[in-house]
């Protein structure tokens, strides 16, 4: 699951652009392997997902195709599909990670409904504070990994000390990264650390 904005979804979601490529993130090779579908949450529209991709590869941002960080990758997508149904999760800031059948299983909303989320979207502002510019950040970046650490991975090992103020720093230099994909892809690179000694 990835966020975009009213205006974002207008110009490069509502109709796939030529070159089939979508996003622009600092995502680990563990995690693009793993990725099979995208789905598109648009904010301020009540958690409503509207669009579906199958992913075909990722790669580097390419100038030529309109990216300008060219350190960053997007996907390739071989098809795509509008769907339109209320994510049932926390809201999505930057991406998170869910199961595709449990998406492709939440029930579809009603046009009228899709429409007035639309709308919302649309004329919601998004209020951007100046925090952000701050090292504030990091310390709210800190309550935030720990309190979805105790929702979401209570079961799970904390990950170190060095680990985590490496997310939250993260987090205060691209505002687009989410805390929880970086806790998403540390605990899959520590299961694949497992897995050979599981096999053995």
């Amino acid at each position: 699951m990835y966020s975009v904005t009213y205006e974002n979804y207008q110009k490069n979601i509502l109709n796939d652009k030529e070159n089939r490529t979508q996003g622009s993130w600092n995502i680990s090779s563990e995690m693009t392997h793993e990725l099979k579908y995208a789905y598109v949450y648009l904010k301020n529209s009540e958690k409503m997902i509207v669009k579906k991709y199958e992913i075909e590869n990722f790669e580097l941002n390419d100038p030529s195709k309109g990216y300008n960080n060219e350190n960053k990758q997007c996907f390739v997508f071989k098809k795509s599909e509008d769907v339109f149904f209320e994510y049932p999760h926390s809201l999505i800031q930057g991406r998170h990670y869910r199961n595709d059948e449990e998406m492709d299983s939440v029930p579809r909303l009603e046009k009228n409904e899709v429409d007035r989320r639309l709308e919302l979207s649309r004329t919601t502002k998004e209020i951007i504070s100046a925090k952000n510019k701050s090292t504030g950040v990091v310390r709210s970046a800190q309550i935030r990994l720990a309190a979805i650490y105790k929702e979401e991975y209570g079961h799970r090992k904390m990950p170190h000390f060095d680990i985590a103020k490496k997310m939250c720093e993260l987090v205060e230099l691209d505002p687009e990264q989410d805390l929880n994909a970086l806790l998403d892809e540390h605990y899959l690179k520590e299961d694949k650390k497992l897995k050979p000694s599981n096999e053995n």
